[in-house]
């Protein structure tokens, strides 16, 4: 089986140097340093009114920059960055990179993450210490050959020159899918799935994730973060769901 993947990883990727550039989106050619032409990153859903610090689409004429679980409730992170919210097209791009092994996309997530980040969320601030991708449990990571987390954050880290982490914090609980189970099993499922074996006494983190859902995945694995010193986390995401 693993053979399989391998060859099946490497097939893919010969497909996808050898063949002129096309727009993942359109099938339209394009410029080989991005996978979405320009016309389809202008048709890409923008994110609605939300929380600054969980994301959360806001539902009316809320005033407030946090919603109210935020402001009663606090999550372990700092705040949330999300590119799109979890709709067409997103959801099927992430659908063919986790499950069809499109790994380009990552690729193309990663620069419209770094657009993002340069322009307008740390244009004026000063950049996290530590990229961190959201971990896989060694059995899923088995299961699907690759972390798509780390495949998108390993060309945000590189063009930022942020150290990325990649064995500080593991999943060590293999837990059922999140999205698989009512709200009330969910928090249950996921504690104590995380494992630090390092410190990271006053440092400032990004957590990066394909999409952040209930954000009760994130706020377990930031949690442990936090007790073993992060100073502030702030989560990188390219899609939430509302």
């Amino acid at each position: 089986m693993r053979w399989e993947k391998f060859i099946f990883h490497y097939a893919r990727f010969i497909y996808d140097q050898l063949l002129p550039p096309v727009c993942i989106l359109c099938s339209h050619p394009t410029a080989r340093s991005t996978n979405i032409c320009f016309t389809c990153q202008q048709s890409l859903p923008i994110l609605p009114d939300h929380c600054l610090q969980c994301a959360q689409f806001f539902s009316g004429m809320e005033k407030t920059p946090l919603c109210h679980t935020c402001h009663h409730q606090p999550p372990p992170f700092d705040r949330t960055f999300a590119l799109f919210p979890y709709q067409s097209p997103i959801t099927q791009l992430i659908i063919q990179l986790k499950f069809q092994h499109r790994l380009p996309i990552a690729k193309s997530f990663a620069d419209l993450l770094i657009q993002r980040l340069q322009t307008t969320w740390y244009r004026r601030q000063k950049l996290p210490d530590l990229i961190i991708p959201m971990p896989l449990h060694p059995h899923r990571l088995r299961e699907r050959g690759f972390n798509q987390a780390v495949e998108i954050a390993k060309p945000v880290a590189k063009k930022l020159g942020i150290p990325l982490d990649l064995h500080g914090i593991k999943r060590t609980k293999h837990t059922q899918a999140q999205s698989a189970l009512p709200a009330l099993e969910r928090k249950r499922n996921i504690t104590n799935a995380f494992t630090a074996y390092r410190d990271y006494s006053g440092l400032t983190l990004a957590v990066v994730d394909d999409v952040v859902t209930t954000g009760q995945t994130m706020a377990e694995c930031c949690h442990v973060l936090k007790q073993h010193g992060a100073r502030q986390i702030d989560v990188w995401c390219c899609a939430r769901r509302g």
